[in-house]
């Protein structure tokens, strides 16, 4: 297929999901190499006879090998220049934005053998002519880092173009579940333009959709203090406007609004001024 037309039809939204997923097992990895690194550490001595002999630590070194060969592979295909394939060259044509940034990402690939090892000595294996025409690629632990931090900020960076001024909320959230490993990292990250954010985040956010032109506010009919009337509502992110006050409802989006009460509450009810949402 034409890679014009390949990029036509691919969704954005598919696109820049799947490679967010791909960025997550990423992260996840390297969160893993970097646990299995600190417990070697733990278990080594300078007795190297005796390190040698502890299958606890030969486990864990085999661990940090294939863990490290992961990560190289998965680095390597983020950084591919391929049309139809997930990774930072297809999504950035695709939203034609931050390609500057993803071919410095693919050049950090080649520089550091990244992607030579992948080809080499991990996946799409090359097939050398004769035994010892190819050598071992070492690659550092600080590379790997490097590489996997990089891939993080374009994936950011990314996001900021696909999902607007909420994209740093939700990483910001994404952040504080990524060392959470009960579920598959993909699916994780695939959910971080649902992340639920508090109410101050998502007034900000509204502000600076605002600001960049985006029409976020509609007329919603529902029950003030009992009277029937409209308010401004922000449905996407479940916000109304009151005059100069902006109020978060605890849930969003928001669907339909049955009523608001602001006057006081009764000694017994302590929840009767909060306004009642159904999102």
């Amino acid at each position: 297929m034409d890679e014009r037309l390949r990029v036509q039809r691919t969704a954005a939204d598919v696109l820049v999901g799947n490679l967010r997923g791909q960025v997550g097992e990423t992260v996840t990895t390297w969160i893993l190499l970097r646990h299995f690194t600190a417990s070697a550490a733990k278990l080594q001595t300078s007795d190297v006879a005796a390190d040698i002999a502890n299958k606890d630590l030969q486990l864990l070194w085999l661990l940090k090998g294939k863990l490290a060969d992961e990560l190289t592979a998965r680095l390597s295909e983020l950084g591919d220049r391929k049309i139809g394939r997930t990774n930072f060259h297809f999504a950035t044509t695709k939203l034609k934005a931050c390609g500057e940034a993803s071919l410095a990402f693919t050049e950090f690939t080649i520089r550091t053998k990244l992607r030579q090892k992948r080809n080499q000595e991990i996946a799409h294996r090359e097939q050398p002519e004769q035994w010892f025409d190819d050598r071992d690629i070492r690659i550092s632990y600080r590379t790997l880092t490097k590489g996997t931090a990089m891939a993080v900020r374009l994936m950011k960076r990314i996001d900021r173009v696909a999902l607007g001024p909420s994209a740093p909320y939700l990483w910001r959230q994404a952040r504080k579940k990524r060392y959470n490993l009960a579920g598959p990292a993909r699916a994780m990250y695939l959910l971080v333009p649902y992340m639920h954010l508090p109410g101050p985040e998502r007034v900000e956010i509204a502000m600076l959709e605002e600001a960049e032109g985006k029409v976020i506010w509609s007329e919603l009919e529902t029950v003030v203090d009992g009277a029937p009337t409209k308010v401004l509502a922000c449905k996407e992110w479940g916000l109304l406007l009151f005059g100069d006050r902006c109020l978060p409802l605890d849930q969003y989006p928001l669907q339909k609004l049955e009523s608001i009460t602001f006057g006081e509450p009764a000694p017994a009810e302590d929840d009767a001024a909060a306004p009642k949402s159904d999102a």
